[in-house]
């Protein structure tokens, strides 16, 4: 019994490795319509780049301070399905 569960833990490990595992996601068009700047870490200051999408959903990202974007910019995402 003792010899069997390497093998059990071994064969369960390349299992979990081989199995595949998908994310669909769906790429959008949104635009930037607000830029903030904020304290996230205690030394380090960084952008909070508001998204807007077709949808009225908002999209949040941060990004180093030394970054420039515009308003009304327009790039893609990726969200999930």
């Amino acid at each position: 019994m003792k010899a069997a569960i390497p093998f059990v833990i071994t064969a369960a490990a390349l299992v979990g490795c081989i199995t595949e595992r998908s994310v669909q996601v769906s790429m959008v068009d949104v635009e930037l319509v607000k830029i903030d700047t904020v304290q996230r870490y205690p030394s380090e200051d960084q952008k909070i780049l508001t998204w807007r999408g077709f949808d009225n959903i908002q999209y949040v990202t941060y990004e180093p301070i030394y970054s420039a974007y515009t308003i009304g910019s327009k790039m893609k995402v990726m969200i999930r399905r």
